[in-house]
């Protein structure tokens, strides 16, 4: 009968803790007193940070695109939303809080592609997919071995082992490169050629790679839109003989 009694103490206890949690089960990582801090890369812009892991925790802020926070060991789970899974992070300005960790990858690094790339299933040669990497893409590095990283691409759309000399690591690169990719890209990820010109002039990263590859492809839409108008000509003047 003791025994009986002891189970329902103990069963009762934990339906109370999991009643003023709000639902949440929280499981730590490791004691964050003795948890070795890791960096943390943002690849999805506008993550949202709240005081308590759970949707409807009081806001505290976003985390944006390329942006590195601090991975603090906790992890909660928030089961009366869809088992959510939120990361206990410190931002750069010192704020503690949960932040969605869907848009994060812990133990990481940002890195901006200089060059297109083909995405290989593992650091060998022999297994390259079709898919690539473009120009000016944001990235997150997970790993490195030798002349290879694994790295995740912006919304977790692409991912995989990529070749280490196709990417920079210079903070004015990465941050133009996300200027473009919130400013200029269209959804299908075609720039907006003509905003590029007024781009270039606010940009606060003049010494950046990539200004001077605007510039090129800028000046190449300006050579097709010349060169058209004398195209159509010549076929109108074709189909005039003709008739």
């Amino acid at each position: 009968m003791k025994k009986i009694n002891y189970l329902i103490l103990i069963f009762s206890a934990f339906i109370f803790a999991c009643g003023s949690n709000g639902g949440n089960k929280i499981q730590q990582e490791d004691n964050e007193t003795n948890f070795e801090k890791k960096q943390t890369v943002c690849i999805w812009n506008g993550v949202p940070v709240r005081e308590t892991p759970t949707k409807d925790g009081k806001w505290v802020s976003s985390i944006s695109l390329g942006e590195t926070v601090t991975f603090l060991g906790g992890i909660a789970i928030d089961s009366l939303d869809k088992n959510r899974e939120y990361l206990h992070v410190e931002l750069s300005d010192g704020k503690v809080a949960w932040a969605n960790s869907y848009g994060l990858i812990i133990d990481s690094k940002i890195a901006v592609l200089k060059e297109e790339a083909p995405i290989y299933k593992r650091p060998d040669l022999l297994t390259i997919t079709e898919k690539r990497f473009s120009k000016m893409d944001v990235l997150a590095i997970e790993e490195t071995k030798e002349e290879w990283i694994k790295v995740v691409g912006e919304k977790k759309k692409l991912k995989g082992w990529i070749k280490s000399n196709t990417v920079i690591e210079s903070k004015e690169d990465i941050a133009l490169s996300i200027m473009v990719s919130k400013e200029l890209k269209e959804k299908n990820g075609d720039l907006k050629i003509d905003d590029i010109d007024e781009f270039i002039e606010k940009s606060p990263y003049q010494n950046s790679i990539f200004i001077s590859y605007l510039k090129e492809i800028l000046a190449e839409s300006k050579v097709v839109d010349e060169v058209l108008p004398d195209e159509t000509v010549e076929t109108d003047s074709i189909s005039e003989t003709i008739e």
